[in-house]
């Protein structure tokens, strides 16, 4: 028969199941983070979503903005604060929350196009989920770097998304000999409403974040 747990194990058992969870709790209370720049607050999608809350509560977007603002910074102060002791647990367990849940539709996706200079004019070799322009498909949509380039048409990703640029030109100069020059930019487009998906037609979209890199080759 087998005998119980002296009583030191269990209460010390049950003491490590209760931290555990105020650790994990804490760290799973929604917050806005990778998203405190005043840059990402001006996205369509962001000022989307403040106007609709806005015109719900009846108060001027540009002061609830403002409101929401201050009070984002004031928590996240606090956040970083309280789980500060908790990081080297996070660490070891694996526990890290390294993605935030949905908190709405993105309502104005973009989409990256890579161009080339060949000569006298840019050739299209790829668009975003688009057959037939597929140059590096099988890298640029593989499941991690899909997430990565959701998050380098923000303004606040521009560093990462110029060393994207930068990689790209050089894988480049292996497959496209004649070009001298790339270029990534991106396109913005707002979803079609369900009638405007009926009528099939759609709100056109606009090109933005364009960066030209120079394909440099050994000599």
């Amino acid at each position: 028969m087998t005998q119980p747990s002296p009583s030191w194990v269990r209460q010390g058992r049950a003491m490590f199941v209760v931290l555990h969870l105020l650790a994990v709790g804490l760290a799973a209370i929604p917050a806005p983070v990778g998203g405190m720049s005043r840059r990402a607050w001006k996205q369509p999608t962001v000022q989307g979503e403040i106007q609709a809350w806005a015109d719900r509560l009846g108060v001027d977007a540009d002061a609830l903005e403002s409101g929401l603002w201050d009070v984002a910074v004031q928590f996240m102060g606090a956040r970083k604060k309280v789980l500060r002791p908790f990081r080297p647990y996070y660490f070891r367990l694996g526990t890290q929350q390294s993605w935030r849940m949905f908190v709405a539709p993105h309502r104005h996706p973009s989409r990256l196009h890579i161009d080339v200079w060949e000569g006298a004019d840019w050739r299209n070799i790829y668009i975003q989920t688009t057959p037939g322009d597929d140059w590096m498909e099988e890298v640029l949509e593989g499941d991690r770097f899909r997430s990565a380039l959701f998050r380098y048409a923000w303004p606040q990703y521009e560093r990462p998304y110029r060393h994207l640029a930068r990689w790209l030109a050089k894988r480049a100069a292996d497959d496209f000999p004649d070009a001298t020059r790339l270029r990534t930019r991106w396109y913005r487009k707002t979803t079609p409403t369900p009638r405007q998906m009926r009528r099939g037609t759609g709100p056109e979209g606009r090109f933005h974040s364009a960066f030209v890199v120079e394909i440099e080759r050994s000599p």
